[in-house]
This record gives C-alpha cells, sequence and structure tokens, in this order.
C-alpha cells in the first residue's frame, strides 16, 4: 500500500512537470515570451542550483589529469541531462523572441553543458554570436551542430564559408608540422576539426603529429577516426598502412594501402610504400609492379627506376636491370652510377680511381 502510494505520488509530481513544460512551450509558439519565460523558470527554479553545480564539477573534472579522473565517477558525473537542457533551451528561445541575448546565451550554454548533444542549441548561440569579431566561435558551434544533423545549421555553415576558415587552419598545421613543431600543428589541426568534424584529412594529419610527439596511441586514434568518418577518403586508410609499415605489420599495412588506392589510384606514396612492403615479404614481383606504377605516375622519379633495377638486378633480368640503372643515374641518382657503369662493356667502362698507397702524397727529395 505504501509502495502504491509512493508510486502515485511520484507520478502525480512528474505529470504536473509535463504540463508545466507543455504549457510553456505552447506559450511559446504562440509568441507569448513573456509568459514562457516565467513558465520556464518556474520549473528551471526547483533544479537550478543543482544544475548549476553540476556543471561547475564537469568543468573542473575536464581539467583533471587522468591520475584525477580515475578518482572521479566521470561516468555519472557526464550523463547528459536532456530533460533539464530542454527546459533551458525553451526559455532560452524565449528570451530571444524578447531580444534579450545574453539571457538567451546563458540559457543556451546551460542546454549545451547538461547535453552536449543538442545541436538545435549549437545553432542558436551560432546565430546570437555570429559577429565579425567571434566568426571563428560561431562556425564551430554551426559545424557541430551541422554534425549532429541540424539542416539549418548546414545551410549557415556554408553561407558563413566556415570551411574556408578550416582549410587555413589545417594550412597552418601542415605548415608547422614540416618544421616538426608538432604541439602548435596539433593546436591547429584542433580548431580545424572543431571548424570541420566530418573532415577525415583533418584527423589524418593531426595523427602524423601526434606520431611526431611519440604518442602513438593518439595517432592511431585519429587515423581510425579518419576512416570512420570518412570511409570513401584515401588519407586514413594510407596513414594506416604508414603506421603499420613503420610496425614492421607488413601483411597489415599492404591491405590499407590497397583500400587507400581503391580510393585514390594514383596515391604515389601508397605505391612506394606497398612496394617496400612486398620486398620486406620477399614478394619481388609485386614490388616491381608497384615500383612501375610510382614511375608512370612520376616518371622523373630516378628512385623508383633504382630500387625495381635491384629488384630486377636480383631477378638475374640483367637487361631490365641495366636499363633502369641507366635511367636512374642519368636522373641524378648517384647510387646508380656504379651499377650503371658495371653495365657498360668492359671498352666503355669509366677506369676505377687507383688505391692510393702510403707514400704516394710524400714529395720525392731526390731529383
Amino acid at each position: 500500500m505504501i509502495k502504491h502510494y509512493f508510486l502515485s505520488i511520484v507520478l502525480t509530481a512528474f505529470a504536473a512537470v509535463v504540463s508545466a513544460q507543455t504549457g510553456a512551450e505552447e506559450k511559446l509558439k504562440k509568441g507569448d515570451f513573456n509568459g514562457a519565460v516565467t513558465d520556464y523558470t518556474m520549473e528551471i527554479d526547483k533544479f537550478d542550483a543543482e544544475a548549476q553545480t553540476l556543471v561547475k564539477k564537469r568543468s573542473e573534472y575536464v581539467k583533471m589529469s587522468e591520475y584525477e579522473k580515475a578518482l572521479v565517477d566521470g561516468a555519472q558525473l557526464l550523463e547528459a541531462r536532456a530533460d533539464w537542457a530542454k527546459l533551458y533551451y525553451g526559455r532560452g528561445m524565449a528570451y530571444s523572441g524578447l531580444m534579450r541575448k545574453a539571457d538567451a546565451l546563458k540559457d543556451f550554454n546551460m542546454a549545451i553543458a547538461l547535453e552536449p548533444k543538442m545541436g538545435e542549441a549549437y545553432y542558436e548561440r551560432a546565430l546570437l554570436t555570429n559577429t565579425a569579431d567571434n566568426k571563428e566561435n560561431a562556425c564551430t558551434d554551426m559545424a557541430t551542430a551541422a554534425s549532429m544533423g541540424n539542416e539549418k545549421a548546414k545551410v549557415l555553415y556554408d553561407d558563413n564559408f566556415c570551411w574556408n576558415l578550416a582549410l587555413q587552419h589545417y594550412k597552418e598545421g601542415s605548415s608547422k608540422l614540416t618544421i616538426r613543431d608538432y604541439e602548435t600543428a596539433i593546436k591547429e589541426f584542433n580548431m580545424a576539426i572543431q571548424l570541420s568534424p566530418d573532415s577525415g584529412r583533418y584527423y589524418a594529419k593531426r595523427g602524423l603529429a601526434y606520431l611526431g610527439l611519440e604518442k602513438n596511441a593518439r595517432a592511431l586514434e585519429d587515423f581510425n577516426k579518419a576512416v570512420q568518418i570518412q570511409p570513401k577518403g584515401a588519407d586514413g586508410y594510407y596513414q594506416l598502412g604508414l603506421y603499420y609499415f613503420n610496425q614492421d605489420e607488413h601483411e597489415k599495412s599492404i591491405e590499407y594501402f590497397n583500400k587507400a588506392m581503391e580510393f585514390n589510384a594514383n596515391m604515389y606514396d601508397a605505391y612506394m610504400y606497398r612496394a617496400q612492403a612486398c620486398e620486406r615479404l620477399n614478394k619481388s614481383t609485386s614490388a616491381i609492379y608497384d615500383y612501375g606504377r610510382c614511375i608512370t605516375l612520376r616518371p622523373n622519379d630516378g628512385n623508383a627506376y633504382y630500387r625495381r633495377a635491384l629488384l630486377e638486378k636480383e631477378m638475374k633480368n640483367t637487361i631490365d636491370a641495366c636499363r633502369d640503372f641507366k635511367r636512374a643515374w642519368e636522373l641524378g641518382l648517384p647510387e646508380a652510377e656504379a651499377y650503371a657503369d658495371e653495365c657498360l662493356p668492359p671498352g666503355q667502362r669509366k677506369p676505377k680511381q687507383p688505391q692510393k698507397k702510403k707514400g704516394d702524397d710524400e714529395e720525392e727529395t731526390e731529383e
């Protein structure tokens, strides 16, 4: 009997909350913004202090070290509170209707803090903050909302050329990566990803920066993320292939290089590394084929001629080997010179430098 009575009280209270929330939504739809604010506030006041405390704890949790996080029940702390978030979002919309921008932003921020997957809140916040001096933050919100399926955010993102901002950060990150400034490169790629979270290329490049810092686990995570969000993009597969190549897992690397070339048949580096992986697995015929593809893509690539020639020489294919050694030498590859010289008839070979004997450099004193 007590159980039934308690259940009845809970259901009655829940029904009252739903009724109040529905009333606020109806007023919002009808344009009664003041009435909506009053109704939403009446419900929010019941848990606002608790919600504010929760958001503060979440903010502190994000800044904790991994050790500190292990001592806290993060799963419970970060559990979404969509019920609370919906009320803050609703009141934020009412404030927007009343042109009370600061109050609206405060509520949209709370909605996002309580339910990070509320795409509508990101979109509305972007609308309010999309100014010339805050375009990047607004574009980040548009991108986030768009990635959550908000169609209006996708249109707004394109209309504001947000993709161009992402590209600028990507280019800057790539420049920093080239000079091995990995920390700065990661910061730039982070911004590019925030502005364009659906770009596998940006994740793949950030993974390279993590590799530079020898953070292999983070790098592998980014390479897999690149493949996950762009399963038909070559970059993620190529980086995974290169990662496993450097780990001497050549069978696995070949699988990923194959996938990369499936989506980009002209990927020179993928052919070059797949050829080397085949060499290490004693698959000489396959390696020769891949070096041939490299030469087709870059006819003036002396390295591909040279590596193919070494395999041809090993397979006793002297004519082809000599032809490739000669071409590699013509293209300026110094290590090919000795092999190319050996291919000449004896009378045409350049005389080898005689080895100096002890005393050869000493001047004779007697006439």
